[in-house]
Formats: structure tokens, sequence, C-alpha cells
């Protein structure tokens, strides 16, 4: 191993860092359902530092689960589900199975949702919400 100076600035792949920011997503998530105190108190500083050094290099993770859903969203819709409680002609992101990223503003990764709505299954139940 050499020994010697280390560059102050280090070039990674965007990919990387999407990947690292949806890990970082899924950790808050885990975070959100432990029960113990201490190990909830640890997961949570390091997900707000991990968080805070993406939001320095311009990453923003977004997640819409419980947002109204409109069809001009940017993430992938894997599933609709129907839901007799939701408003007629509403629909709403039950839930983020993977979060959209963003960069400086731009989307680099749209992420994937699942969709509840309301009525009656059709006889697609894939359709995609347009």
């Amino acid at each position: 191993m050499s020994v010697g100076p280390i560059p102050s600035e280090l070039s990674i792949a965007l990919e990387g860092v999407c990947v690292l920011s949806v890990e970082c997503w899924r950790l808050r998530r885990i975070s959100e359902f432990t029960k113990d105190a201490q190990t909830k108190a640890g997961l949570r500083h390091a997900v707000r530092h991990v968080t805070d050094a993406l939001a320095q290099l311009g990453i923003e993770v977004i997640d819409f689960a419980g947002r109204a859903y409109d069809a001009g969203m940017v993430p992938e819709v894997v599933e609709i589900r129907h839901d007799p409680q939701v408003p007629d002609g509403q629909a709403v992101v039950d839930e983020t199975v993977s979060p959209t990223i963003t960069w400086s503003g731009r989307v680099v990764d749209r992420g994937q949702i699942i969709v509840k709505r309301s009525g009656a299954p059709s006889e697609h139940s894939n359709e995609v919400l347009e």
C-alpha cells in the first residue's frame, strides 16, 4: 500500500450515488419500525448524516407515499390496487417501492410506486393510470 497525498475531491459515478441514496432511504424506513430505542437512535443518526452528505452533493430522495397520484408523476407505477375507501375519481400513492432520486433538481432515477384508486378492478389489473 502506498502512502501519499490524499486528494480533496473524489469522482463517483451517479449510479453509485443512486444506490447509496436508495439504501439510505431503506435504512430510514427500517428505523421507523425499530422498537429498540437505542438501535432506532443510532439508525436515525446515521441516516441523518448520510442524507446531509447526499444533500451537499445535490442529491434529493423523494418518497411519494401518501400523496395524491397524478398521471404526470415521474415514478413508474408497478401496481394498481382498487380501494373502495378512496373517493370516486381519485388515486393515491399507496406505497413507494423505490424512491425517486434527483440531482440538482433533475431526475436521475424515476423510482417505482404502487397506486390505490377508487372503483372496482377492471379486466386489466395491471393497467397504467393516465
